[in-house]
């Protein structure tokens, strides 16, 4: 199995302790035709992928610690606090996570993305 160097530098940037594992844990892209040109090795990089491991998200440009989880009756969602940094700025906002057959559903006030699971 090869090891692509720009993820193990993304999960290196999550922090020395280890990391429990999380339920959405995984590698991703975005589920739409405009993305099917996105890698699944250059996490955290424009037009590659996105990753969920233990409380850290990494977007693009970004990675965001997700605290406080709370679960959503009913469904396989977790509502988060993320405070996040990219591009020389820091916010925080509410997200929620939400596992779909393929993927993960990534909600945010006025927003729903839907990540493909890389394989």
């Amino acid at each position: 199995m090869r090891i692509h160097r720009p993820l193990i530098a993304a999960l290196a940037t999550m922090g020395a302790a280890p990391l429990a594992a999380g339920p959405f844990d995984g590698i991703y892209r975005p589920d739409y035709a405009w993305a099917e040109g996105w890698d699944c090795q250059s996490v955290g990089q424009d037009g590659g992928a996105l990753a969920v491991q233990g409380d850290v998200f990494t977007g693009v440009e970004n990675q965001c610690s997700l605290t406080n989880p709370v679960p959503v009756t009913g469904m396989d969602a977790i509502l988060y606090d993320a405070q996040c940094a990219g591009e020389g700025e820091s916010y925080s906002y509410r997200i929620m996570l939400m596992r779909l057959p393929e993927g993960i559903a990534v909600i945010q006030d006025g927003s729903v993305s839907e990540l493909r699971t890389c394989r």
